[in-house]
């Protein structure tokens, strides 16, 4: 019998008997009242224990809760698998965009043909045996993901440039798959160990060698910085041979797809009025995205389990309100807002002195405004400004002939208002 879709029995199809009649009516009578049911129950869903935060704000976001970098995944993939070599690159960003992230999830795009060691730089510590620590990091990395075992480590201590190079080939001749990233994350560390002597200035070019000697070797770089931002002396080597990629703000459907759908079996819901207002407030920065989130979760399971007051499951613009007026939400997060402001303080000369100017001003200042505010040269602004600006600290928009300049997050804008203008 061919489907059909029914309300009453005159709707049913003309060449259904009249024995066929009455039953075909109870039966879709029955299904009638169990879907009506099942809608109510949806509609009004139980929640009977705390809900268990599917936010991530202190660790990498991993798995299928990593959402809205289709974009450089997809870049990757076609750096690393499309391209008949891989290709070095280097990921830049200001902090808590998911450079971490990326680097962490690309594996599940990549198959079994190309493996990524991921080291963080920042586990070496102030690395006490220099060149060594680096090493042995990377090749623990590699041994992760190849199962090829590390050379000795008495020879890395006596012979690190040797033993470290006669390992690559090593791993040339026995890896099977088509490509091997050796990822180095928070890249700035090696520059801060050069800086105090801990690596030698030539540490960089004996990394480009590597890659060179190997068309299955690729390196991935992430940090806060473009490679032409770093010391030119050291990163020299570098400038022709990566390709940079820039991550950057979500944007505000998948700022949205976050929050809305962070985990399969989310209760919670929000409100649109409240997605939107969230993204307005962080501009999509990702790490905001997900401490305004977890922040909200709390919030319901403290308000329903721990007061013991009934409450709508679903989130409301003045739920965000409350989330981040409070000083829970600039202490929680004290670390993002304070390394934004530290990176502020490097580079460019006054770009914390611009911040203090712009932060009263939601819609921005023109240049000619930032000037008599600051009393800086134009030159030494405009400097400022676009290091600011390539960081993706404030934002520029051209309006009637003139550019204005606002600071790119309001919550990092409501940060400066609160804990930098109110010390001056």
């Amino acid at each position: 019998m061919r489907p059909f879709l029914f309300r009453t029995t005159e709707e049913l199809p003309i060449d259904v008997s009249r024995i066929e009649r009455p039953i075909l009516y109870e039966i879709a009578e029955t299904w009638k009242i169990f879907f009506v049911l099942s809608a109510r129950k949806l509609g009004q869903v139980e929640i009977d224990k705390p809900i268990l935060n599917p936010y991530t704000i202190g660790d990498p976001v991993l798995g299928y809760r990593f959402i809205g970098r289709e974009d450089i995944l997809r870049k990757l993939e076609e750096l690393w698998i499309v391209d008949a070599l891989p290709q070095s690159v280097l990921l830049y960003g200001h902090r808590r965009m998911g450079k971490t992230s990326i680097l962490r999830n690309i594996s599940m795009r990549l198959g079994s043909e190309v493996s990524v060691a991921y080291v963080n730089l920042f586990s070496v510590g102030n690395a006490p045996n220099g060149i060594t620590d680096i090493l042995m990091a990377i090749c623990d990395a590699i041994q992760e993901v190849t199962e090829i075992l590390p050379p000795n480590n008495n020879d890395l201590f006596q012979f690190p440039e040797t033993t470290f190079r006669r390992h690559l080939q090593h791993i040339e001749k026995t890896f099977t798959g088509t490509g091997l990233i050796i990822a180095l994350d928070e890249f700035e560390k090696i520059e801060e160990l050069i800086d105090t002597g801990k690596l030698s200035k030539e540490f960089l070019g004996f990394l480009r060698g590597m890659v060179q000697m190997s068309s299955k070797l690729a390196f991935a770089f992430a940090g806060l910085h473009k490679l032409q931002e770093m010391n030119a002396d050291y990163f020299q080597p570098f400038f022709s041979s990566f390709i940079s990629i820039s991550v950057t703000f979500l944007t505000r459907d998948a700022t949205h797809q976050v929050l809305a759908n962070p985990d399969p079996e989310f209760l919670l819901e929000y409100e649109p009025a409240a997605l939107d207002h969230i993204y307005d407030l962080t501009n999509g920065q990702p790490y905001l995205t997900q401490l305004i989130g977890f922040q909200l979760v709390r919030l319901f399971n403290d308000y329903v389990f721990e007061q013991g007051k009934p409450r709508d499951r679903t989130f409301t613009i003045d739920d965000v309100r409350t989330i981040c007026s409070g000083e829970n939400f600039f202490t929680t997060g004290i670390n993002y807002f304070n390394g934004v402001w530290q990176q502020a303080s490097e580079g460019a000369t006054h770009q914390q002195d611009i911040l203090k100017a712009l932060a009263p001003h939601p819609q921005g200042l023109t240049e000619s405004e930032l000037i008599s505010q600051t009393n800086l040269p134009s030159e030494t602004l405009q400097a400022a400004l676009k290091t600011l600006k390539d960081h993706d600290v404030i934002r520029s928009q051209k309006t009637n002939e003139m550019v204005n300049y606002a600071i790119a997050v309001e919550l990092f804008r409501t940060w400066v208002v609160r804990y930098k203008l109110s010390n001056t």
